[in-house]
């Protein structure tokens, strides 16, 4: 079992909203455990074009929802428009795009798209070439949604939700640093829920296909600091991915290619944002194993890993375009 150790600039107390119109400006979405008994919840329910309801794995290091066919419903709106997309862990998505309005069953209030949105509608799930043993999709994931703000067709569902929802959300899933909490999300971004975080810039990208008036922004362009030991430090451009389930980074005085060792103290720092994780380094996906790669992916950059997400809540502002830190 890792240690964790937090070190925050920024310190101020939490403000909690209260009342009917306070009520109004924000929704709560419940995350559910992911299947592999890890201990970290990074899914979430949604029900597709009047479909039942099904779990999907909330990715914040890919955009777009991609769920399977046999899991929307009949409302759904198919093109004959072929799409195809792939993950750094290997994992090819095969399909079509499609229009569906989304749900989110058991949010409180209760939040969907107004109208249709642009998803694929995935027939294959397979494997890289460079990749053979990807991981696939297992146990009950009917798909991926992908809630980084690259500009995509099938663009972010959360920034598609009516307003006040659509400016942001929040990831609160760090039940290490809060034994007994209820993960979940937090859609629409007020003062009050951001009381207390500390913040760092995504850099603008240019419009692409993501929906009229809504913005792109590089969530993997966070300069982040990584060091081992103590060591000297290696910063880049670093991605916060629940996806995914080790953190990746390069520092000077270790070779790539390999996993940190057990029991070394790994520090993620980001300067702008004055925030600072100490993780003890483990063999455990999704709580505290390492490994040394390089700068890596479509868009080249590190990688945080999901893990962080256990340790404090962070804020994702699609209007400001920047990533937020606070630890309890």
């Amino acid at each position: 079992m890792g240690i964790a150790r937090f070190v925050m600039a920024l310190v101020v107390p939490a403000v909690l909203a209260s009342g009917p119109a306070a009520a109004a400006e924000s929704a709560r979405i419940p995350l559910q455990p992911r299947p592999d008994r890890s201990g970290f919840s990074n899914f979430v329910t949604v029900a597709v074009g009047g479909g039942a309801p099904g779990e999907v794995l909330l990715d914040t290091g890919s955009t777009g929802l991609r769920i399977l066919a046999s899991a929307v419903g009949p409302e759904v709106r198919l093109t004959d428009i072929p799409v195809t997309y792939s993950y750094t862990s290997g994992n090819v998505l095969r399909g079509v795009l499609g229009y569906a309005r989304v749900a989110f069953p058991g949010s409180d209030p209760a939040v969907a798209t107004e109208r249709e949105i642009a998803i694929q509608v995935v027939q294959s799930v397979g494997c890289k070439p460079s990749k053979p043993d990807c991981p696939g999709w297992r146990g009950g994931e009917k798909g991926v949604m992908g809630v980084a703000y690259m500009p995509d067709a099938a663009f972010n569902p959360l920034a598609q939700l009516p307003a006040p929802f659509g400016n942001g959300f929040i990831v609160a899933a760090d039940d290490l640093a809060r034994p007994g909490l209820s993960p979940h999300l937090v859609v629409g971004l007020t003062e009050a829920n951001l009381a207390g975080f500390s913040f760092a810039p995504f850099a603008a990208l240019p419009d692409g296909q993501q929906p009229p008036g809504l913005k792109a922004w590089n969530t993997k362009s966070v300069r982040t600091c990584f060091s081992v030991d103590g060591g000297p430090e290696g910063c880049d451009g670093t991605v916060f991915d629940t996806g995914a389930a080790l953190g990746s980074f390069e520092v000077p005085d270790h070779p790539v290619g390999r996993p940190v060792r057990r029991g070394a103290l790994v520090t993620t720092r980001v300067p702008e944002a004055g925030m600072t994780l100490a993780v003890t380094a483990g063999r455990a996906p999704w709580r505290n194993r390492y490994r040394y790669a390089p700068p890596h992916g479509g868009v080249l950059g590190f990688n945080a890993g999901g893990l962080v997400f256990r340790h404090m809540e962070i804020a994702f502002d699609a209007v400001r375009g920047r990533i937020g830190f606070r630890a309890p």
